[in-house]
């Protein structure tokens, strides 16, 4: 009967989700305090790491990350009190594809027993001369592992 059971598993579409489990850890992107009269763009990195562990399948995944404060992937704004910083997270150092809460970034991979890791970096920038006080802003993004 167990054996017939994983049998039926392997053959569903969602087995890899139903016999591996998957975590998510980050590291932030820090930008340090804004330069307004800066005339150049602010860079910063961070990881998402997915973390998964089962029986040998092959496991895809996507990472979503949320729009933050401002609920709008494609303005988010990071604040310090009422004021505000327009910045964005990008899925490459080309800083040309959003990293959004649709598409996302998508990785697979065959695992095996244990565990087995992989990182992603996540860019972010902020624009030169946005017109905001200098200092230091927040912002806090859900990240999201679909698998």
């Amino acid at each position: 009967m167990k054996a017939l059971l994983l049998a039926v598993l392997m053959l569903s579409p969602r087995a890899e989700a139903l016999l591996a489990i998957c975590t998510t850890s980050s590291t932030g992107v820090a930008f340090g305090s804004y330069n307004p009269v800066s005339a150049s763009p602010v860079f910063a990195s961070g990881t998402v790491t997915v973390t998964c562990s089962g029986l040998g399948l092959l496991v895809s995944y996507r990472i979503l990350m949320s729009g933050g404060g401002s609920g709008n992937v494609a303005s988010r704004r990071m604040s310090a009190g009422a004021r505000v910083l327009p910045y964005n997270i990008f899925t490459s150092s080309a800083y040309t594809t959003i990293w959004d809460n649709v598409t996302g970034v998508s990785g697979s991979f065959l695992i095996s027993l244990g565990n087995n890791s992989f990182s992603h970096p996540v860019y972010g920038r902020i624009l030169a001369q946005q017109p905001a006080s200098a200092g230091s802003y927040t912002d806090s993004v859900v990240i999201t592992v679909d698998y």
